[in-house]
């Protein structure tokens, strides 16, 4: 598949190189019901990153977002690529953090939201003094 896909409303999303795009066949809801609003979801992000110092957060939908939370699509936007692109900069490096697994914004972006989560929990019990 392209590393672009086209939206809807003609807009683009430009996925980044070296990840496989989901299709849509392939794409569902997911399972387990994040329990969390499409605003939520999003700052779940943000609040994420800001915890671990990320620097230059960018997120990408291929909806509009809000001009005064530039990483928040508008609410009850259903765009036809429900993909979410993170892009954030920590201790001198890039890093791209993309979703497309599910059928709808918020679903991609909780996700990322909660591997983030799952990673930081993870390298905090890998670099702690063993008792």
């Amino acid at each position: 598949m392209s590393s672009q896909q086209y939206a809807d409303g003609g807009s683009l999303l430009n996925w980044p190189e070296g990840f496989d795009r989901t299709s849509p066949e392939k794409r569902e809801s997911y399972p387990h019901g994040f329990r969390v609003s499409q605003t939520a979801a999003f700052d779940n992000i943000l609040d994420g990153l800001q915890k671990m110092d990320a620097r230059n957060v960018q997120v990408r939908t291929a909806a509009p977002h809000t001009a005064k939370e530039p990483h928040r699509p508008y609410a009850n936007r259903n765009p036809d690529d429900p993909g979410v692109v993170v892009y954030f900069e920590k201790d001198g490096q890039q890093f791209a953090v993309p979703c497309d697994r599910w059928d709808n914004l918020r679903d991609n972006a909780q996700a990322i939201a909660s591997a983030r989560s799952a990673l930081t929990a993870r390298s905090l019990r890998t670099n702690s003094p063993s008792q």
